[in-house]
């Protein structure tokens, strides 16, 4: 699964590398070129001081005056160098070259030219020389002036400047992703009534999402919310329509039935046994669906099974459908089964029905979490029905769960399909279904669904 905040954070990151980035190596430039220049001007004040240091004999000899010139000139390799050149060949350098030459000038006409040139200084300790060339007349004699400055301390400099920018824009960008970090952990924590409200809806408290309070979502948030509403609100309209609709044909179709046995009834005997058989199945799939209607109720589509609330009402219609028998229900009070309501109140009502009508008498319902089995670090819900009726054998139990299939062909009128029903159910969350003998004498059938809904599927069993 993606997560958002993954993704923005990786944008954000993006984005201010793409901005931080190119700032840098712009800043980078401008203080190197800065720095440069600022070392031309030098040399260029460095050349205009050497000029007016040349003093000219009578015989047109020439020299320089050097108390005029800098100190640094005069110290022994101060990374401050000169070089006076005339058309005779003459040359006049600095005492701070000392034994060094100095740089290889390009061929030079008139003008100036300046480059960097690295020199080694044999034991000396290697030099980056910005070197500065330029062509001169004094009293109409052609001179070259070469002036050099050592700028390897200012790129060290430069380095260290470079390397602590860097550091600096590393520790800004850890800043402003904690920072968004915690701006992002705001955000998203605007989103939990959200989370709480699904919570809620899921657990049948609420019906909508815009139920309580229509400003508690963020305005980014509020459409999802109002189309999930929308979608809710279409979603149970069309299951009540579904069995409503059920319901309204299973009663309409009573009366058909009705007069299609009083048609049958003036057929000869071998016609009118094979459609009473087909008459009898139709019947009775319209006397099921009328009960499922009437045990299930008001149809809402993922609420869970609050059974305080929705127990009583079940068991009521049951004690009218079947006076002789008496159903004791032992279930915890505050107890609500995270699983769908309408599924847990059909498969309680087939069970409670089938128990009803072939072992009438006294019947235990139980409903309870097994403690002492965790499944999937949950405790599973254990729903027991036990009749005192006179029990199913153990060769015959594997049959119950065909389609259609009635061990009791004479007994009470029946669809055979309760307990393929429930078994349906109970595999749709994963769980189990097993029979058994009641201690006490009857039948037992329990089902065993997890706490944890999407828990491993476990196949149906039998239990002698």
């Amino acid at each position: 699964m993606k997560s958002l905040r993954h993704y923005l954070q990786r944008r954000w990151l993006a984005s201010l590398l793409l901005i931080m980035l190119p700032l840098l190596v712009l800043a980078d430039l401008g203080v190197r070129q800065l720095t440069a220049h600022s070392v031309l001007s030098r040399l260029q004040h460095d050349t205009e001081g050497l000029i007016a240091a040349l003093q000219f004999r009578a015989n047109g000899d020439w020299q320089i005056d050097e108390a005029q010139l800098s100190g640094v000139f005069r110290r022994v390799y101060s990374g401050h160098y000169f070089a006076v050149y005339d058309q005779h060949g003459k040359v006049v350098r600095s005492r701070s070259l000392w034994d060094r030459d100095a740089a290889q000038i390009p061929p030079l006409q008139q003008g100036s030219r300046h480059w960097t040139a690295s020199y080694q200084g044999g034991e000396q300790q290697a030099e980056l020389w910005l070197n500065l060339a330029i062509t001169t007349e004094v009293n109409e004699q052609p001179f070259m002036i070469w002036v050099a400055e050592d700028v390897a301390p200012l790129r060290q400099l430069l380095n260290q400047y470079r390397m602590l920018a860097i550091t600096l824009v590393a520790a800004a960008l850890l800043l402003l992703m904690l920072i968004q970090r915690l701006q992002l952990r705001r955000a998203f924590a605007q989103l939990q009534p959200l989370q709480q409200a699904l919570q809620q809806l899921r657990n049948g408290e609420r019906q909508q999402l815009n139920q309580a309070n229509q400003a508690a979502y963020p305005d980014e948030v509020q459409p999802l919310a109002d189309e999930i509403d929308r979608l809710l609100q279409q979603l149970q309209q069309r299951v009540s329509r579904s069995r409503n609709a059920l319901g309204n044909l299973a009663h309409e179709m009573k009366r058909p039935v009705q007069q299609l046995r009083l048609l049958a009834e003036q057929l000869d005997p071998q016609q009118q046994q094979q459609l009473q058989q087909t008459l009898q199945q139709l019947q009775q799939l319209t006397e099921r669906e009328l009960k499922r209607a009437r045990i299930v109720g008001m149809s809402s589509p993922g609420r869970q099974l609050q059974l305080s609330q929705e127990l009583p009402p079940l068991l009521q219609v049951l004690g009218q459908l079947y006076p002789n028998s008496r159903i004791d229900a032992r279930f915890d009070q505050s107890a609500v089964l995270p699983h769908d309501r309408d599924d847990l109140l059909e498969l309680l009502g087939n069970l409670l029905d089938n128990a009803c009508k072939y072992a009438p008498g006294q019947i235990t319902l139980s409903i309870h979490q097994d403690k002492s089995q965790p499944w999937l670090n949950s405790q599973p819900w254990l729903i027991e029905v036990c009749d005192q009726g006179p029990g199913i054998a153990a060769e015959q139990q594997q049959r119950l769960l065909q389609r259609g299939t009635r061990l009791d062909e004479s007994g009470a009128t029946g669809s055979g399909l309760g307990l393929a029903i429930v078994a349906d159910i109970v595999a749709s969350y994963h769980g189990q279904l097993t029979f058994h003998h009641n201690p006490e004498a009857g039948f037992c059938v329990t089902v065993c669904l997890p706490a944890n809904i999407n828990a491993p599927r476990l196949s149906s069993d039998t239990d002698q």
